[in-house]
């Protein structure tokens, strides 16, 4: 089956981080619904066999606009990330989707736990800002970000506000140097969750990240709290 896509214009480019990016493309055929969590694949016309396949996940919930806000991280000689970089308002793009299953239960029946890694933090706050901007979650949430650096916290002085409003929401930022393997990384946030959660097992762990985070994060629920596989949404983007 071919794959639809269509064509999208850039409306809005904005620095989240010294190093993360932005941009907000509206739909020129057709409004696009999805659920918090889910991605579209850009067509970027870069590389050897254009188009080059790019999948970024939304950072808003969808809205009467029908506007895509999309985020990326500038990678060091990264042709699909260098190309968005150069993107102005006007700038035209093609996707195609959404897709994806990495979504929240409707409506969500237990505590959420999220963990994500830098950019990985994307489809939670798009989940975060449907969740919390109309109506309370109904149940507690916890969310665990990392970055490489204070500066690159995505969206840090929105999520404390958001844990300042509301009562059901807890938000723990952690830095790590650069150099921090991805390991080192788990462990020390392994440690923060038994501190937070013990042996607790009524919630639902989602984790989102590059694969060298993410399969031992999982492995941290399946094999020292006692989850099933299946019980640990997962997602990665490398």
């Amino acid at each position: 089956m071919t794959e639809s896509t269509q064509r999208t214009h850039v409306v809005r480019v904005r620095d989240v981080t010294p190093h993360v990016r932005e941009l907000v493309l509206a739909p020129l055929d057709r409004p696009l619904s999805f659920k918090p969590g889910q991605w579209v694949s850009l067509k970027l016309p870069v590389g050897d066999r254009p188009p080059l396949n790019r999948a970024y996940t939304m950072a808003e919930p969808a809205s009467s606009s029908g506007e895509l806000t999309l985020v990326f991280d500038r990678v060091p000689g990264g042709l699909g990330s260098g190309y968005l970089y150069s993107l102005h308002e006007g700038s035209e793009v093609y996707l195609s989707g959404p897709y994806g299953s990495f979504t929240l239960p409707d409506p969500p029946d237990k505590e959420l736990v999220l963990i994500a890694r830098y950019s990985g933090l994307v489809p939670f706050r798009c989940m975060l800002r449907q969740l919390f901007l109309s109506r309370g979650s109904g149940h507690p949430v916890l969310l665990i970000a990392s970055a490489p650096q204070e500066e690159e916290l995505l969206y840090h002085s929105e999520l404390l506000s958001l844990a300042c409003r509301c009562s059901e929401f807890r938000y723990l930022p952690l830095v790590f140097s650069p150099s921090t393997p991805p390991e080192a990384e788990v462990a020390a946030i392994s440690k923060a969750l038994r501190t937070i959660l013990g042996q607790r097992r009524d919630f639902l762990p989602m984790i989102c990240g590059i694969k060298a985070f993410v399969r031992p994060m999982r492995a941290f629920f399946t094999d020292e709290l006692g989850f099933d596989r299946r019980q640990v949404r997962v997602e990665t983007y490398d």
